[in-house]
C-alpha cells in the first residue's frame, strides 16, 4: 500500500506548477509581441557599431540609427527580447556579420513608441523554447500529482 503524498509535497508540487504556469504565460505574452512586430512600421537604418563581446559566453553588440519622420533614433536590438549569447565567439560573430558597420538595415519600429526598434522581426526559436519550459514546467507536477493521488486511492 502506498502512502498518501503529504500536504507539504501537495504545496511544493502546486508551487512548481505555478512558477511553471507563469513562465508559460511570460512566454505567451513575448511571442505575441514577437509576433506583432513582423508588422511593425519600418524605416531605412545605418549600423554604427557591429562588434562581439564577452569572455566565457558571447554576444554580438550591433548599434544602428534610424530616422522616424524627421526625429533620429539610436538603438541596439536585433530582436523584440534578446536574450542571444553563444559559447562560441564565432556564433556570435556570424550574427554581426550580417550586419557590418556603415551597412544599410530595414529597421522595424513600434508604432506606438518609435524609440523602440529591431532588426529581426517575428517569432524566433528561443520564443518556442520558453513556452515549451514553461508548459512542462506547469504539466509535469501536475501529472506527478494526480498520478500520485491515484495510486493512493487505489491503495486504500
Amino acid at each position: 500500500m502506498e502512502k498518501p503524498i503529504s500536504k507539504l509535497n501537495t504545496l511544493i508540487i502546486i508551487l512548481a506548477s505555478l512558477a511553471g504556469l507563469a513562465v508559460t504565460i511570460f512566454a505567451t505574452n513575448n511571442s505575441l509581441n514577437a509576433h506583432k512586430s513582423k508588422s511593425w512600421p519600418t524605416t531605412e537604418g545605418t549600423i554604427y557599431s557591429s562588434e562581439v563581446t564577452g569572455s566565457s559566453r558571447y554576444v554580438p553588440k550591433i548599434k544602428y540609427n534610424y530616422y522616424v519622420d524627421t526625429t533620429e533614433y539610436s538603438s541596439e536590438r536585433i530582436r523584440l527580447k534578446d536574450m542571444a549569447q553563444y559559447k562560441k565567439q564565432q556564433d556570435a560573430q556570424a550574427v554581426a556579420n550580417k550586419f557590418p558597420v556603415d551597412a544599410k538595415v530595414k529597421v522595424y519600429y513600434n508604432p506606438t513608441k518609435a524609440d523602440e526598434a529591431i532588426l529581426e522581426p517575428g517569432v524566433k526559436g528561443e520564443h518556442i523554447f520558453m513556452l515549451l519550459i514553461g508548459l512542462i514546467i506547469f504539466i509535469a507536477p501536475l501529472v506527478g500529482l494526480i498520478y500520485s493521488i491515484r495510486k493512493a486511492r487505489q491503495g486504500v
